[in-house]
Parts: C-alpha cells; sequence; structure tokens
C-alpha cells in the first residue's frame, strides 16, 4: 500500500478513535504496574512516547517540528517543574489537608459518595477537579496580575506545540496546578484509589491534548478536551487563546460559553518566541511583541 495513502487513513483513524482509546491502555498500564505513586510517574513518560510516534506519524502540523536539543530543553523544564510540584505537594500535605481535613469534619464529615462504583467516582473528581482548573485558569488569562504571578505565560510562550509541552510550566505556576484535585480530596474525604486513578487521567489527558496531533472522537470530544480543542487555547491569536480553558473536561467550556473551534497557524504569545531563560522572566517583563493579557493591560496604563 502507498505511504501517503497508508498515512491517510492512519490520521483518519487516529483522528476518530485514538483519544478514548489511548486512555484505556493508559489507565490498563498504570493498574498493571500497581496503580500507586510510582505507576502515576510512569504514566507521563509512557504518554509522551505514545504522543511523540504519533506527532512522527500523523502530524496534526508536519511543519512543527522540534530538534534534539528543544526536546532536551523541555525535558529539563520538565524536570523542575516536576521538583516544585513535589515540593509543594510535601507543603500542601502538611499544612494544607490536615486544614481542610478539619473544615470537613467540622461539617458533619465524609460527604463523598463511595458506594459509587470506582468508575463513576473517578469520573466525578475528573470533571469536578477540572471545573475548578476551569476558573482558575480563565481568571489567569482575565486578570493581568494573576497572569503575571502564575507565569502563565511560559506555558504559552512555546512555537510549535507538541505533546512535551504539557510539562512546559513555570515554578509559580506549579502552586495552582496540583491544587484543584487535592482540594476536592480533602474536603470530600474520596477515597485514595479514586483519587490516584483521577489524577493518572488529569496528566495522560493533558499530555495527549498538547500533542500534535488531531483528535476528535464523536461525543467522546463533547466532554473531554482533545488536542484539537487545546491547540486553539495555545493559538498566538489573542482571541482565540482566551478559549478552550478546560484543560481537560472541555464540557465546561460548552456549558460556560467559552468553547471555540478552528485551525491554528502557530502557537506562542507573539511572532517570535523568547528565549528558554527569557521565558523564566516572564512574570516580570514580556517581551515588546507579546500580545497576552499582560501586554494589553500595560499598553492601557493598568497594573
Amino acid at each position: 500500500m502507498d505511504r501517503v495513502v497508508l498515512q491517510s487513513r492512519s490520521a483518519r483513524a487516529v483522528e476518530r478513535w485514538a483519544h478514548p482509546l489511548l486512555l484505556a491502555a493508559l489507565f490498563a498500564l498504570w493498574w498493571a504496574l500497581g496503580h500507586n505513586d510510582p505507576a502515576t510517574l510512569m504514566i507521563f513518560p509512557a504518554t509522551l512516547i505514545v504522543a511523540a510516534a504519533l506527532e512522527a506519524w500523523v502530524p496534526a502540523q508536519p511543519q512543527w517540528h522540534l530538534g534534539v536539543m528543544a526536546q532536551l530543553r523541555l525535558w529539563g523544564v520538565y524536570a523542575l517543574a516536576l521538583l516544585a510540584s513535589a515540593l509543594m505537594l510535601n507543603a500542601y500535605e502538611s499544612l494544607l489537608v490536615p486544614a481542610l481535613s478539619g473544615l470537613r469534619d467540622a461539617g458533619g464529615g465524609n460527604l463523598w459518595p463511595d458506594r459509587w462504583p470506582l468508575p463513576l467516582q473517578v469520573a466525578l473528581l475528573f470533571f469536578a477537579a477540572d471545573l475548578l482548573y476551569y476558573w482558575a485558569h480563565r481568571a489567569i488569562h482575565r486578570w493581568a496580575w494573576l497572569w503575571r504571578a502564575t507565569g502563565h505565560g511560559f506555558h504559552h510562550g512555546f512555537h510549535n506545540l507538541h505533546a512535551i509541552n504539557a510539562g512546559s510550566n513555570h515554578p509559580f505556576e506549579v502552586v495552582l496546578l496540583i491544587l484543584p484535585l487535592l482540594l476536592l480530596a480533602s474536603v470530600t474525604d474520596a477515597p485514595p484509589l479514586a483519587v490516584d486513578a483521577a489524577g493518572m487521567l488529569l496528566v495522560a489527558n493533558a499530555v495527549l491534548a498538547h500533542a500534535n496531533v488531531s483528535m476528535r472522537t464523536p461525543g467522546f470530544s463533547w466532554l473531554v478536551t482533545s488536542s484539537n480543542h487545546h491547540r486553539r487555547h495555545h493559538s498566538a491569536v489573542f482571541e482565540d487563546s482566551n478559549t478552550n480553558y478546560a484543560c481537560n473536561a472541555i464540557v465546561w467550556d460548552r456549558l460556560f460559553g467559552t468553547y471555540s473551534e478552528g485551525p491554528v497557524a502557530q502557537t506562542g504569545i507573539g511572532p517570535s518566541q523568547p528565549g528558554l531563560w527569557r521565558m523564566y522572566l516572564l512574570p516580570f517583563r514580556e517581551p515588546g511583541d507579546a500580545d497576552t493579557v499582560a501586554s494589553r493591560a500595560q499598553e492601557r496604563g493598568e497594573r
């Protein structure tokens, strides 16, 4: 069979079915590895490997190429973000979780529907956590001070979006990323297994949502954020990037009027991509050609 024809058929199959099948396969792998914290950590590179293979075979934007050095830099960024996440998680568990547990006990104890089947509990955590993230993410794109305080411009600053960009976050933003699920678990006393499963799926889906692969599964993509949705959110066009805030549950954008779809010519915060170290300084100063909520506020003379 002609290679071009095979790629075309593969691209159509990937677009229609890959998203739910990959999540199911990754969940099965996570379960087989012991469905614990080490297994969850292994899911990120496993998802990246699968996504990278698809990006090489059936890229949504063939001209978006990441060189070896660019990939190594992004792995370094991910390692730094992972370290910051571990430190922040330890702080949350030491200080925040006991305080929230006390509030829960004062309010009458366990609020979680622990008699539900595990898949329903996982789905509830998955969608509820992303609802919290949706509103936080929307606020970041609305208020210049919060955009800067979280360093969110770092995550948006990269051209040629790929799956590996899922881990490209400023250390300032790590404070926010791990908070929604932790809040829900602490306030509701959801069982650890359900929390871990939801966390694994949130991580895996976030990686797939950043992939340079076209994914659109009928029905499933009405609820769960796909790469086609999230690529739009990373568009270098300001108006397009201020849509599709839910990184994992696109249903919230549909319900709250922030959903959009359409082609994306390039990702980023401007016509040029800042250097890596310059991107770490984005909370304090943005390039002159940046088009963000912060740069627009600065032009209006706002703080």
